[in-house]
């Protein structure tokens, strides 16, 4: 009796996790973003935006050049060798595989 309470309790549980996150789950991402913004960032990430950003400005002012486009060479498969069985070996049929 005490294991099926607890499997009901567990999935009663779970069933809430759900429906909270189904229902407040736009509110609840926008909570933890604005969280996540507003707790203090070391210097070195500072650093790296700063650069992130600089190099998307100077992507935006001048398009790169596309390379030219090189040609692939073509290469023919060579035909499978031919398997040759010796005769006193076993040798399995589609049959043998069908269930």
């Amino acid at each position: 009796m005490k294991n099926i309470l607890k499997v009901l309790t567990a999935l009663a549980t779970i069933a809430g996790a759900v429906y909270i996150i189904a229902t407040y789950g736009e509110q609840i991402v926008a909570w933890a973003k604005k969280l996540w913004n507003a707790m203090p960032k070391c210097p070195s990430c500072e650093e790296a935006e700063i650069v992130e950003e600089f190099e998307a400005e100077t992507s935006e002012e001048a398009p790169a050049e596309e390379p030219a486009a090189e040609e692939i060479p073509v290469v023919e498969e060579e035909p499978a060798p031919e398997v040759v069985v010796a005769e006193h070996e076993p040798v399995a049929e589609e049959a043998d595989f069908a269930e």
